[in-house]
């Protein structure tokens, strides 16, 4: 079967994915196909039951492969879940974006877009784990994937895998990553290179903040409070998360101030509803995306700063395609 690996951007699918990846390696010859998007996922030979074995994958974005696929039976889906003011925080940090910028590129809207595919349209077995959980209780969370994926394992194995994938190993890893960057001659003060990443771990760079709960609190200001609150409260009430006071800005920032907002607000759910279109048809997706600006240029890095130890030479093709393409 194939395991799908499509939390939130920031919540912890990557440490989901090396999770499960870790677990069928060692002893159902499990394969990682690393981040491997809708389209792609399309072109590969269906891996039913008396098919290659299992496969494990990330993603964010959906597409009617991934439906079929969990529908049908034939893949599993983890599903990793943040405060999505968090998610917007921690993205911005390794986009070097404002949130401003980040607005008008339609990703808050499509991080609530991408939530509602996964949790409400697509049929299956889904395991969903809240980033503080994960990170609070890594090894019941180890467990708890183990037990979905059918695989029996013991607390204190659990507990080795937790230390193995930890806050402070991946921190590690980052930087050995980074280290190498530098050394092959990329400049990673240069935006584009900032999902630049290991395609073995699928740890970026830069993939490791602070990690902390509610971290987005000291750093939003009113207008982008106002903005979270109208674009994330009725997600926040029926997630059990605490929403924004309805009046907090809007009592505060002037008309003209709210009107601004409210435009970005709007041009920014366009161009996701563009973007959420173009994955069903990637060849005309590739055009939308370039036309709204959101096609960044491709980039000549040496194989050497995206080949990971053990990563062959068609996923380092095929990562540098997925990194030309986000």
């Amino acid at each position: 079967m194939d395991i799908l690996c499509v939390g939130m951007y920031r919540a912890c699918s990557t440490w989901q994915y090396e999770v499960a990846a870790h677990l069928l390696e060692q002893s159902h010859g499990g394969q990682r196909l690393g981040y491997v998007c809708g389209d792609e996922y399309a072109r590969l030979p269906a891996n039913n039951r008396s098919g290659t074995g299992w496969r494990i994958l990330k993603c964010h974005e959906g597409h009617p492969a991934f439906r079929s696929a969990l529908h049908s039976g034939n893949a599993l889906a983890l599903y990793a879940i943040r405060d999505p003011r968090d998610v917007v925080y921690s993205m911005m940090h390794k986009r070097q974006q404002s949130f401003e910028t980040f607005l008008t590129q339609g990703m808050i809207h499509q991080i609530l877009a991408n939530d509602q595919e996964w949790t409400e349209r697509v049929s299956g077995a889904r395991l969903d784990q809240r980033y503080e959980q994960i990170i609070a209780e890594p090894a019941t969370s180890v467990l708890e994937i183990a037990q979905f994926i059918g695989k029996a394992i013991s607390r204190r194995q659990a507990g080795h895998i937790a230390s193995e994938y930890s806050f402070e190993a991946n921190q590690r890893r980052t930087r050995q990553t980074a280290d190498s960057l530098r050394a092959a001659g990329l400049d990673l003060a240069d935006p584009s290179n900032a999902i630049v990443q290991d395609d073995n771990t699928l740890l970026h760079w830069n993939h490791m903040r602070q990690g902390k709960v509610g971290d987005w609190c000291a750093r939003a200001n009113l207008s982008e409070r106002y903005v979270m609150a109208c674009l994330l409260n009725g997600w926040l009430q029926n997630h059990g998360y605490a929403p924004e006071p309805a009046d907090l800005a809007s009592s505060t920032l002037s008309t003209s101030e709210q009107m601004r907002l409210q435009a970005k607000m709007a041009w920014g759910s366009v161009r996701c509803q563009l973007r959420c279109m173009a994955l069903y048809h990637p060849g005309t997706g590739r055009v939308v995306k370039r036309a709204l600006g959101l096609q960044p240029r491709d980039v000549a890095r040496p194989a050497s700063a995206i080949v990971g130890p053990h990563q062959s030479k068609a996923v380092a093709e095929r990562t540098n395609s997925t990194i030309s393409s986000i």
